[in-house]
């Protein structure tokens, strides 16, 4: 008793923080609101405070469902960074600009010079370890190691640089302890961008591949991550194509937004991930976010490669043009290269649903007295072993209360036992449901084979499949099409079984 005690007490402790933070963080900006440049900036600090706000809300929803998740533990330093930085903002911060120095100024500044590091990288940790909360497998730890050098690389050259500067005040002030000459520093932070920037784009690729390989359930949390991802590039891209653009109040507001949508989409992906289907929108904003940024990179190279010709062949009036003939020459290119953008990431994340009768042989019911049952659920599970690839596969047949295997491949007889389903899993399959089973040996997947009956589903058996080869998940699509592929299965085991009884 004592121990589910002391279990009971984190989500009330995670709750308290948060409570007192957002109270605290509120009041800091409502208190310091004169001292802003204006109205935008004052929205701007509660529209970050809200960002801190939302984010430790969903952390502590997924504490409070499981303590261990590292999910949460991620999204929690954004508030918790964000409070710690209130506070020195508010209680130190009237010191820097007054110019004194003294340990708190120093450690206001140090803190300032490598905090917001600590909030980028937890973002590229969720990608690499969302929804799960762990590695894709082992190979991938490269890309956590090549992050921890980063952030320490980072970490040494903001402590032991020969000054701290203050950002928002332009104040400098020499480091006591800093030993690194400038051009020491800008190497320093140079290797830290290349440990930043790579492993932030292997955390992307990890995405698209835990993606492909996940079952279901997994998949379907991940549609949100995709969408959020989506929706910062859509609104992170404009910053290099127009200049000043960052700089205008839109664009801040439009970064907050984005950048809620993180948390957003995780707490709806991990706490009810069936909410809505978003396949659409994902599929939408992949497409057009991809063919965005290739439009945009050919429009830039195009116009400075022409305005350069025009430039040396008719001199400075004619670079204008320039700009005119690139946006003709993109404008005749968005068809072709939208229907190959399109074309590559349906064919990766978005298959088009396969009719599985087909290269099966229909049978005539008058040659149904030649045929074996055995022979055709033989080369059922061949057939579909060649479209999907799993590893083991096998038909059950009804036989009082349980299922008994009557084909199988990839297994031996005696290592299978007929399959009693439970009182849900018994319901989801009368309701032509397939059933999926993250971690389950040997089969993953189990899908109703049944006739169709006014009154409803008789079911017949189930097909039961393994893990896919490649470690390769099934999608939605592919549940939704074995479960229609049941029914007509069905119809000639149904036939075939009665012929032979």
């Amino acid at each position: 008793m004592e121990k589910k005690h002391k279990k009971s007490r984190w989500p009330v402790l995670v709750w308290v923080f948060i409570l007192l933070a957002t109270i605290h963080n509120y009041a800091v900006v409502v208190l310091q609101k004169d001292s802003f440049a204006g109205t935008s900036q004052f929205i701007s600090e509660l529209g970050w405070t809200s960002v801190g706000t939302v984010f430790a809300i969903v952390s502590a929803l997924i504490i409070s469902n499981n303590r261990r998740h590292t999910i949460g533990w991620l999204l929690m330093l954004m508030p918790i960074m964000l409070t710690i930085s209130s506070i020195l903002n508010f209680f130190i911060k009237p010191a820097v600009q007054a110019g004194q120095v003294n340990f708190a100024v120093y450690f206001y500044l140090w803190f300032n010079s490598w905090s917001w590091w600590i909030l980028i990288g937890s973002i590229i940790l969720i990608f690499f370890l969302f929804p799960t909360g762990r590695l894709i497998s082992k190979k991938w730890r490269w890309g956590l190691i090549s992050l921890g050098i980063g952030f320490l690389v980072f970490l040494f050259a903001a402590t032991f640089s020969t000054f701290f500067e203050d950002q928002t005040s332009s104040i400098t002030v020499s480091n006591p302890i800093g030993f690194l000459p400038i051009e020491a520093t800008g190497i320093f932070i140079a290797l830290m961008g290349l440990f930043l920037i790579t492993p932030a784009l292997a955390s992307v690729v990890s995405v698209f591949v835990r993606y492909r390989d996940s079952q279901a359930t997994e998949r379907a949390q991940m549609r949100w991550l995709f969408m959020a991802g989506a929706f910062f590039l859509l609104v992170y891209i404009p910053t290099f194509i127009f200049q000043n653009y960052s700089e205008t109040t839109v664009s801040g507001f439009l970064f907050i937004a984005s950048i809620l949508a993180i948390p957003l989409s995780i707490g709806i992906a991990i706490l009810r991930y069936r909410l809505w289907d978003v396949d659409v929108v994902i599929n939408r904003s992949l497409v057009y976010g991809a063919l965005t940024t290739l439009l945009a990179a050919l429009f830039a190279g195009t116009a400075a490669l022409l305005s350069q010709l025009a430039k040396a062949a008719f001199g400075e009036d004619m670079q204008q043009a320039a700009a005119a003939v690139a946006a003709i020459v993109v404008a005749s290119l968005f068809t072709p290269l939208r229907t190959r953008v399109e074309g590559a990431i349906n064919r990766r994340l978005f298959p088009e649903n396969i009719d599985l009768s087909q290269g099966l042989i229909e049978l005539d019911a008058n040659l149904w007295s030649w045929v074996k049952l055995p022979k055709v659920l033989a080369s059922t599970l061949e057939h579909l072993e060649a479209i999907y690839g799993h590893e083991q596969s096998a038909i059950y047949l009804l036989a009082g209360q349980s299922y008994k295997p009557v084909a199988l491949r990839g297994l031996k007889r005696n290592e299978l036992k007929n399959f009693v389903p439970s009182k849900a899993e018994q319901e989801l399959l009368e309701h032509k449901k397939g059933i999926l089973t993250e971690n389950g040996k040997p089969f993953v997947l189990t899908v109703p084979i049944y006739l169709g009956r006014r009154k409803g589903p008789e079911l017949l058996g189930v097909l039961r499949l393994g893990k896919r080869k490649q470690g390769r998940g099934f999608s939605g699509g592919d549940i939704k099409t074995l479960a229609a592929f049941g029914a007509k299965l069905g119809e000639p085991i149904y036939a075939l079984h009665s012929q032979h009884k």
